[in-house]
């Protein structure tokens, strides 16, 4: 992208209006410059979005002589303290009963739930290696452990995406992704390879968007599911941030697999602090259980919220109906979000 030629400066308020908790990069500084065009803004202002214009990749930001590192890595280890519903990835702690035959549990086989106190080690990096292009990575991996029940939860994962400015305003995004979870009686993998493209657009004065839709394609241990996502990131007025996806995914024979997800996420400014709401709703079928089909909805549920310095507490509800009741569930969801110690 060529330098963003601006010739009236004065000072304005477009980077606290376009920079808060929720926004990706991109998005913010297509908010920032929208907001500047054609205006009077001060040195401080000039300078800060010239950086982030280079951070994403545009060589010439707004025509400043200052560099940027085009290699950054971020080194970070985080707290984790949260409840959960399935420490030990048991089964339900009931019989299973289809039509008029009955299984009984293995009770040393159950579901075991609690508080689980961790340590999650990980890296975030980016590395800048054209105009408009750049490839941005992270990986981690975490451990957590429950005193009462003495169990512990592990998990690995790994992302990496060659991010390209097509033209103006549009990007295309190539990612590749690794998730890995490793509990006393279960283990489970997540694989996808992805290929979205996006276009930021202004929407009114003060509303800016990110339209994205492409391709992912899922690797399970058991199964491959082609799926097709689209999705829409605003920015709005006064400090308002929603986030709206979708995804489709394919059928597959006697493979419980997702066939619709829609989630949304919103972000509010309530006393000066970022107040997250977020919902969810899933679509699964295609199982088959001893010649029953298992079919699934799931719903929920979550706000956060900082209640002191850095620390966050989220709150949740989570349902999931199932056409086998052995699978129903209901269940809390309780997380503090501790800030992560960079070095």
């Amino acid at each position: 992208m060529a330098a963003i030629l601006l010739p009236f400066f004065y000072a304005n308020t477009a980077s606290a209006s376009c920079y808060f908790d929720g926004p990706s990069g991109r998005l913010s500084i297509y908010c920032a410059i929208q907001s500047i065009n054609g205006k009077r803004i001060d040195t401080r202002t000039h300078s800060f979005i010239d950086q982030k214009l280079k951070f994403e990749g545009h060589t010439n930001g707004l025509g400043l002589p200052s560099k940027i590192n085009k290699n950054t890595v971020q080194p970070y280890l985080s707290p984790l303290l949260s409840y959960s519903n399935n420490i030990n990835g048991g089964n339900p702690p009931k019989d299973l009963i289809l039509g008029n035959k009955n299984w009984l549990g293995d009770k040393e086989r159950y579901s075991k739930s609690g508080m689980l106190a961790g340590l999650e080690l990980g890296l975030n990096g980016r590395y800048i290696y054209g105009d408009g292009r750049y490839l941005q990575y992270s990986t981690n991996g975490s451990y957590s452990y429950n005193s009462i029940h003495k169990l512990g939860v592990g998990s690995v994962e790994a992302s990496g995406c060659d991010v390209k400015n097509l033209s103006k305003w549009w990007y295309l995004d190539i990612c590749a992704s690794h998730y890995q979870i490793r509990k006393d009686l279960s283990e489970s993998k997540s694989n996808n390879l992805s290929i979205v493209a996006s276009n930021f657009l202004k929407i009114t004065k003060n509303s800016f968007s990110q339209f994205k839709f492409g391709f992912n394609h899922n690797i399970n241990s058991d199964y491959e599911q082609e799926q097709a996502v689209v999705g829409i990131n605003t920015i709005h007025p006064n400090g308002i941030y929603t986030d709206l996806n979708a995804k489709f995914g394919k059928a597959i024979d006697t493979k419980l697999v997702t066939r619709l997800s829609l989630s949304g996420r919103m972000v509010a400014q309530v006393v000066d602090k970022p107040l997250s709401l977020s919902a969810y709703y899933t679509e699964s079928e295609g199982g088959i259980l001893a010649g029953y089909d298992r079919d699934e909805r799931n719903y929920g549920i979550s706000i956060s919220y900082p209640i002191w310095k850095k620390i966050s507490l989220s709150l949740g509800y989570q349902i999931n109906n199932s056409t086998i009741d052995y699978y129903d569930l209901k269940t809390p969801t309780v997380g503090i979000v501790l800030p992560a110690i960079q070095f």
